[in-house]
């Protein structure tokens, strides 16, 4: 079960999230290596720190849609890297992978290498790379070794992994290799070549995990890209510096208002992110183009995603970690070879833990574990699908009170509400159809006790919901 194996996990002191279980079952893989000629390829193309406004900078991804399905509701259910990576290689929330947090004995060392979408792939015949970000703490492990079912390894190995220039990069875990200060060392330029070189040699099917880390702060734009999105609009959000948070549990460690110096600061954020992602958008023209001149991109599926969302200010916070729709809500557009120009938008409501086996359904592959997620293929190919009305989001790592972020919690999202208990006791609901901003806190209110009491029932049922099996396309 990886290296530590796994462990109970310090959940909410509430009596409806004890005793969990961390349900893991081998399961037996679909088809013969013989099959494997007939799949798709697949490419995942991960950004790291994207909310989902990133995608109005990007072109090239913008076409991706055109010949896909944009997902306008998918959301990560742990906003932060490496939970939200964990869940998108294993197809379980964090409570069942245990991965809570980026750094620490709940980060990288629980999670269980021996049995993800990498395994389950290449034991079925794929050809499989990672280019880039793996999980973090990783780079902490000290022995570089490559994780079980990737033939091809090309990890940033540098501490921090986010850095644009002066990283190592591990080829192959044998070899370390550094990359220094020059413009032809820019992170997302050099790891661009690397998934190149793999999708021109790679035998099919093939599967490419290319995670380079635009637009993770300092997000660094690329040469040439510096000062090219300076006049952007204002953020047209009414939380941006929200005036009145009295109604907000943490208020108290954010009191003040941004002043102007921080809103600076937090518009600098905004600017160099977005810019730092013109780069990653090329990258995407790029791989298009050498999977059209392989022959391939008629056999394959592209999906590009976030591991998480970025606050730009809004309800006076930075970064990620919170359960607020700009922590959560994050792009996920899907190309298919089956659609030519005619793109479609689903708003169901699709989710990170969801990855693993849409994934493994397109290569025909029954997942090599139980499952949190279920498979989007249908609506891949436009056809209605019975679908969850309502998911959680956790975050169960550190308190972060201290350091600006949030204290453990976990919540129900639904098509109306966003309910959270946090590990303190406090509350957080918001009515998303009068409230879409989430401005005001209505938990506690007389009018709304019925409405929480229901949500708490829901939020700890899907919470302590029996894990699945994950079936293969046919």
């Amino acid at each position: 079960m990886g290296r530590a194996g796994k462990v109970s996990v310090p959940v909410l002191a509430c009596a409806a999230l004890a005793g969990v279980a961390f349900g893991v079952v081998g399961g037996a893989h679909a088809s013969a290596k013989a099959a494997a000629s007939q799949r798709m390829n697949v490419i995942v193309i991960l950004s790291d720190d994207e909310r989902v406004a990133g995608n109005s900078v990007m072109k090239n991804v913008q076409l991706l849609g055109k010949h896909g399905v944009t997902f306008s509701d998918y959301h990560v259910t742990t906003s932060e890297c490496g939970p939200s990576r964990a869940s998108i290689l294993s197809g379980e929330y964090s409570h069942h992978t245990g991965v809570l947090a980026n750094f620490g004995p709940n980060s990288y060392p629980m999670f269980d290498d021996t049995s993800d979408l990498a395994v389950w792939l290449h034991k079925a015949g794929y050809t499989t790379g990672l280019v880039g970000k793996y999980l973090n703490d990783y780079t902490l492990d000290g022995h570089h070794v490559v994780p079980p079912g990737w033939d091809d390894w090309q990890a940033i190995d540098s501490i921090p992994e986010e850095k644009y220039y002066n990283y190592t990069i591990n080829e192959g875990g044998g070899r370390l290799v550094h990359y220094g200060s020059k413009p032809s060392d820019y992170s997302t330029t050099v790891l661009t070549q690397k998934a190149l070189s793999f999708i021109r040699g790679a035998k099919s099917p093939f599967f490419l995990y290319f995670a380079p880390v635009a637009p993770h702060l300092p997000a660094t734009p690329a040469p040439g890209d510096a000062g090219s999105l300076t006049n952007l609009p204002p953020l047209a959000s009414p939380a941006v510096n929200e005036k009145n948070i009295g109604d907000k549990p943490w208020a108290a460690w954010h009191s003040r208002t941004l002043n102007t110096k921080a809103g600076s600061y937090t518009e600098q954020v905004r600017t160099h992110q977005l810019e730092s992602l013109l780069a990653l958008d090329r990258s995407v023209g790029k791989i298009v183009a050498t999977l059209r001149q392989r022959h391939q991109l008629d056999h394959t599926v592209i999906l590009y995603t976030s591991d998480n969302g970025f606050l730009w200010g809004e309800h006076r916070l930075g970064g990620k970690l919170w359960p607020y729709e700009e922590s959560t809500h994050v792009p996920l557009i899907v190309r298919t070879p089956w659609q030519e120009g005619n793109g479609t938008v689903n708003e169901a409501p699709v989710l990170n833990i969801d990855l693993a086996s849409t994934i493994s359904a397109l290569a025909h592959v029954q997942p090599g574990k139980l499952q949190d997620g279920d498979s989007f293929v249908p609506f891949l190919h436009g056809r209605a699908e019975p679908w969850r009305k309502a998911f959680v989001i956790e975050y169960l790592g550190p308190d972060e009170l201290k350091q600006g972020g949030p204290p453990p919690y976990v919540a129900v999202h639904t098509r109306r509400y966003l309910y959270v208990e946090y590990r303190r006791g406090w509350r957080e609901l918001y009515d998303l159809r009068t409230d879409r901003w989430e401005l005001r806190n209505v938990a506690g209110k007389p009018a709304y006790a019925k409405t929480q009491a229901t949500l708490h029932a829901l939020l700890h049922r899907l919470y302590a919901a029996p894990m699945h099996k994950g079936a293969a396309a046919t």
